[in-house]
Order: C-alpha cells, then structure tokens, then sequence
C-alpha cells in the first residue's frame, strides 16, 4: 500500500477521560515522518519503544512529557490506512469524545486522504510469536490477516464474546464501538482523581447485570468489538499493517503492546 497523510489540518476538542479538561489537539499532514505526538515542543513519535504505561489505555512518553489515550486515534488511523501525520496536543491525553474511534474517522475522512509517493510493506509474520499465558494472551501465527478476539466476563450482558475481524468494513462494524466499563470501578478511579471526564457520554456503563446507557449498544457484541479496536490501534504503533493471524483471549493494552513489540524485535 501507499503511505497516506491527510489532505489538511484539522482541530478536534473535547473533555479528556481522567482529568475531565477541555483538550485541543491539531492533527497535520506530514510526510515519511510516521505518526508523530507533539505536546510543549516535544515530538514522541507513535512506536512500541515510547510506551510507557498501559494502565487502562495507551500512554507515550519521552522525558518528562506523556501523552495517554492514544489507541482510538490510532485506530481511526489504522482503519483509514493514515501512516503519517503530525498531533499536536496541548494536554497529556487525548479527548475521549463518544468513547470510540467514529469521531476521529469522520474528521479524518473530512479532511480528504492523501497518498504519498513511498509504499509501505506489511509485516510479515514468519514463524509464531505468544504473549501472555493460556488465561489472558495473544498468539500471532504465519497465515493471511485476522483477528479472532475473544473476552469472557461474569456479567451476563457481556458474557463469553467472540469476534472475528478480517480487515474489511471497519468503519461499519468497529469504529463505532464504545470502551466500557463497571460503574464501581468509575466511582473507585474518581475517588483517585481519575476518570473525572467519564460518563455515559463516552462509555457503555454497567451497574451489575443492568446497562445504564439510556440509548442501549450499538451491537449486541459491542464489547468484544471495541477490544478489536484497541488491538488495531495499539498494532498500528508498529507503522505498517501486520500480516499474519492474530488470536486474543482476555488480553489488554499491555499485551497488545507487548506483542507489537515482540514483532518489531523479530524484524531486527
């Protein structure tokens, strides 16, 4: 495929999940530059070595500047095929808007998308690579791209989800998908002093068995869905599309960063 950029600058705001303040971020064409955070004057460009935590999402630091919440950006990046653009942001993380990566696609698509002259190669997986352990991991074996990515949670709601995505219809069938959570563990990050922006404006709430989301889900399987969306996200660190078989099971930030960076070791 040929690297893409977008046409124009575009400016997004919204209310960050944690600290609950109004972000602005600016997302500008760039060129042969990948993905590149900008916060103060600093760059950190968006790669698995600049992780620097994956505590409940995404966080890239370098020095003393980070910047969290990366991964539906980079999944809205991912779906459009983006593989170079300049985010400047004038917070440490990033406005979580309706809880998915819809937002960021649409203004993306705004902008109108620009290929550039330079392909960019898949990565090809050549031999299997596992991450984690029987309970919560992910294994990626030689083979055509897809995700088979299955989660099993107590609650009845959500239950054993499985569900398999092959590259196509993205924008129908996963950037719509909301993050969720337990409205407990909201209460119990609030009393941190986090999740101070969280609300059922940005995520799918449960209290016990009972959804309180007034509008319902947007799929019967949103949940798994939207554990497909962080995958692709936090992969797309990685610069290019990945081209083997992914299998996920109970996994998490910090294995989808684990795992990308166990693929950018064995192309070294």
């Amino acid at each position: 495929m040929r690297r893409r950029t977008i046409q124009s600058p575009i400016r997004i705001g919204g209310i960050g999940l944690h600290r609950g303040e109004y972000i602005t971020l600016t997302i500008k064409p760039s060129k042969e530059g990948g993905i590149m955070f900008v916060k103060g004057g600093t760059k950190i460009p968006a790669s698995p070595e600049y992780v620097i935590d994956t505590t409940l999402n995404t966080t890239l630091g370098y020095k003393d500047v980070r910047i969290s919440t990366i991964e539906h950006l980079m999944s809205a990046f991912y779906g459009l095929g983006i593989t170079d653009c300049e985010v400047e942001i004038d917070s440490d993380e990033l406005p979580s808007l309706d809880g998915s990566a819809l937002f960021f696609v649409r203004q993306l698509e705004s902008s109108g998308i620009k290929e550039l002259d330079q392909e960019v190669c898949p990565i090809v997986i050549d031999s299997p690579i596992i991450v984690g352990n029987p309970q919560s991991g992910i294994e990626i074996y030689p083979g055509p791209f897809c995700i088979r990515y299955r989660i099993e949670f107590p609650e009845a709601i959500i239950g054993s989800q499985e569900f398999v995505f092959t590259g196509n219809n993205y924008i129908e069938d996963i950037a719509p998908a909301r993050t969720f959570g337990k409205l407990e563990d909201v209460e119990k990050m609030r009393s941190l002093g986090l999740a101070m922006g969280g609300g059922l404006h940005n995520a799918v709430l449960l209290n016990g068995e009972d959804l309180i989301n007034p509008e319902g889900l947007r799929y019967k399987d949103e949940f798994v869905r939207h554990k497909v969306l962080d995958i692709l996200g936090d992969l797309w660190t990685l610069g290019a599309p990945v081209q083997g078989e992914i299998r996920a099971y109970k996994a998490n930030h910090r294995l989808h960063i684990e795992l990308a960076k166990k693929i950018k070791e064995s192309k070294q």
